[in-house]
């Protein structure tokens, strides 16, 4: 392995890691990702008979989906919020209906803190 790729930081860390930071583009990318796997799986879900025998599979893979994508978003949105250097517990606003669509577009277009922070030196990567 060259130094570079050593560096780079690993899907596992971008979907389910919660240290360091994320800038605004892998967070709405990350979002985005688990918006199609979702939708996906929930048009199978839709499209296939109730007496079909995949339907269980299907509505196995789409509860499975929707449990990665919640404790992943959930991660995405903590690191968006290390990388504008506010603390974690703010990730509760998501789960409070009047303010979930607004904290969803400040983690979305809210720029991130120039240079290190507490939480990492750069943006999209892990904290060393």
């Amino acid at each position: 392995m060259t130094a570079v790729e050593e560096q780079r930081p690993r899907l596992a860390w971008l979907f389910f890691g919660w240290s360091g930071r994320l800038s605004r583009a892998p967070h709405a990318l990350g979002w985005a990702f688990w918006l199609m796997v979702m939708s996906a799986a929930f048009t199978r879900v839709l499209t296939v008979s109730k007496d079909h025998p995949s339907f269980i599979l299907w509505a196995l893979v789409f509860i499975l989906a929707a449990v990665l994508s919640t404790i992943s978003s959930l991660m995405l949105s903590i690191k968006r919020l290390h990388d504008m250097n506010l603390p974690a517990p703010l990730i509760l606003c998501l789960f409070v209906p009047a303010l979930s669509f607004f904290a969803l577009f400040v983690f979305l277009t809210w720029p991130g803190t120039r240079g290190p922070n507490e939480y990492g030196n750069i943006p999209d990567h892990p904290k060393d």
